[in-house]
């Protein structure tokens, strides 16, 4: 499973090895090498090969921001499609997970399979003037 990586612990202005990025970052100097391929600049004109901690930071934050979806208020997330789709039928079931949020799920008008959307107690009257939300359990 992918793992989101936080960059508190990365100093800006400091140069990191490869080995000092990956126990920064909490994952192996293999992972942190493979990001040179994905488009971290890295200092090799010597040996060892240093990154810049601006740099690991913005390629972090970047690679983190084409991963995050923006999705309109008449849509949802579909595991299979990988986009904002709208539910089929405008039906959805609102499931709580806590007493302020919960889980909006449906099924999406392109595949048919299984969306879902978090929402907090409070923004449910938006959504039901454009779902109709049947309320379920949390069980």
């Amino acid at each position: 499973m992918a793992k989101r990586v936080s960059t508190r612990r990365i100093k800006k202005h400091r140069l990191y090895s490869y080995d000092e990025a990956g126990g920064a970052l909490g994952v192996t100097p293999n992972t942190v090498r493979s990001w040179r391929a994905g488009g971290l600049d890295v200092m090799t004109a010597s040996t060892p090969h240093y990154i810049l901690g601006a740099e690991l930071i913005r390629y972090l934050e970047d690679k983190q921001a084409k991963k995050s979806v923006k999705m309109g208020l008449d849509q949802m997330y579909c595991f299979k499609c990988k986009t904002p789709q709208k539910p089929l039928w405008s039906m959805v079931d609102y499931i709580p997970a806590n007493d302020k949020r919960g889980r909006l799920k449906g099924l999406c008008e392109g595949c048919e399979r299984g969306l879902q959307r978090f929402v907090g107690k409070g923004d449910l009257s938006k959504f039901e003037q454009i779902y109709e939300i049947t309320f379920k359990d949390s069980s």
